[in-house]
């Protein structure tokens, strides 16, 4: 969440919401929080209240500076990465590219993570990854996975978000924040014609109050601290193909129905609609196309690429940005007996269904995965993301079952800022 598109106003009310995603350590008391409230003049003192301010000044004042580098503000704390914009009607005017790129020097990462880093996704060539994985077909699929990146937009914030959420200063707002997540289009073949359930649909100018929509199984996936209940699912949008700024192609729809899944992971997923039987048709042949660049990957290559990370997102709310790391470290988390058990279940309904290649084997998986706490391991990786990254899949090599590859579900969580590095999670399967 950056800073809002005017210039901040003296007050803490203002200064709150730019830095509302770090969580800080109060100047006074030292609890820590995200909803921390900032000193107007030098940005560096953070304090829980007014009062705590206050009984802070005597010694603050012979310390407090103005013009202190932003970048300060990044040291000490954890981020998730979501894009805040004004409130405001017109969300187009507020993410624009030429505006927003007025923006990004005043970015807080700017410090970190250089913002000339993010390719744009029509400008990606061979030549912009590691020697180590510089083959053609490796491009091939990052430029096929990168059709199924998706535009994340949530227009509310739930009042059910409990006090240590990191948007709980927020609560009850209708500011947007942006961020990236994935399509994944399961039995196409197998949907259903019904009245379009939008009350406001932005498609009742061209087909009229009473259209209809496809109900097919189409879902996004992103991160679980994007979306966090009904309340906000009724007004998230999504954009697909928002490749280039002049939004040739693009094309917008609604979420429907929300999907939970368990604590241990920071993944979740809804149901969108779909306007266009043709739409239908391209995300199909997007996922075939995919799948097909992902098993044209030699295996020697896909052993390589687990030493990198590719994340596809929209950073700012802009258009889609490739951009290229490497993975620094692996560490394991929720690792207890109730969850090895687990994963030795999800990894035989794995393979029972990579062996059957069965419908109803892969939504056995699937259910499992949803209702088992399974171990994770905790990827850290260097790769520049930036706010609106969060929930942009990451592409990390793939993993062997029965002979067979296939990728990870992986997607950007959050930016450690004592690191200065990056995290997803993966589930642990254990065979």
């Amino acid at each position: 969440m950056s800073e809002q598109r005017q210039t901040p106003q003296p007050g803490l009310k203002c200064e709150s919401k730019r830095f509302l995603p770090m969580e800080h350590d109060c100047s006074y008391c030292g609890k820590s929080s995200f909803s921390m409230k900032f000193c107007t003049n030098c940005w560096v003192a953070k304090y829980c209240d007014r009062e705590c301010q206050k009984s802070h000044w005597s010694e603050h004042r012979h310390h407090c500076h103005k013009e202190t580098n932003i970048s300060q503000l990044y040291k000490g704390g954890r981020m998730v990465e979501m894009e805040m914009v004004p409130d405001t009607e017109f969300l187009e005017a507020s993410v624009n590219e030429d505006f927003l790129f007025l923006d990004l020097d005043k970015c807080p990462k700017n410090g970190y993570n250089d913002h000339a880093n993010f390719i744009a996704v029509k400008e990606f060539t061979l030549q912009h990854l590691p020697k180590e994985i510089r083959h053609k077909c490796v491009a091939d699929y990052i430029l096929a996975e990168s059709k199924t990146t998706v535009r994340v937009l949530v227009k509310w914030t739930s009042k059910n978000r409990p006090d240590t959420d990191a948007c709980a200063r927020c609560r009850g707002t209708r500011n947007t924040r942006t961020a990236s997540g994935k399509f994944v289009l399961d039995n196409p073949d197998s949907f259903q014609v019904k009245d379009c359930p939008i009350p406001h649909c932005h498609r009742i100018k061209n087909l009229g109050p009473n259209h209809k929509i496809i109900e097919a199984d189409l879902k996004i996936f992103t991160n679980k601290h994007v979306l966090y209940d009904e309340d906000e699912l009724n007004r998230t949008e999504v954009d697909f193909f928002y490749d280039s700024k002049d939004k040739v192609g693009l094309v917008k729809e609604y979420a429907t129905q929300l999907f939970y899944t368990k604590p241990s992971s920071d993944k979740t997923f809804f149901k969108v609609t779909i306007h266009d039987e043709e739409l239908l048709h391209r995300l199909e042949q997007i996922d075939n196309d995919k799948s097909a660049a992902f098993w044209n990957l030699p295996s020697q290559v896909l052993r390589k690429m687990s030493a990198f990370a590719i994340v596809i997102s929209h950073p700012h709310g802009m258009p889609k940005k490739i951009s290229v790391g490497h993975v620094v470290r692996v560490t394991e988390e929720n690792l207890t007996d109730e969850t090895i058990a687990n994963a030795k279940e999800a990894a035989l309904l794995e393979r029972t269904w990579f062996e059957s290649h069965s419908e109803e084997d892969y939504l056995k998986f699937m259910a499992g995965l949803g209702r088992l706490n399974l171990p994770v391991y905790k990827i850290w990786y260097d790769t520049p993301t930036c706010q609106g990254s969060s929930g942009s899949p990451v592409i990390f090599g793939g993993r062997k079952c029965k002979d067979t590859w296939g990728p990870y579900m992986a997607f950007h969580s959050a930016y450690d800022i004592d690191s200065k590095l990056n995290y997803f999670k993966i589930v642990r399967f254990i065979d």
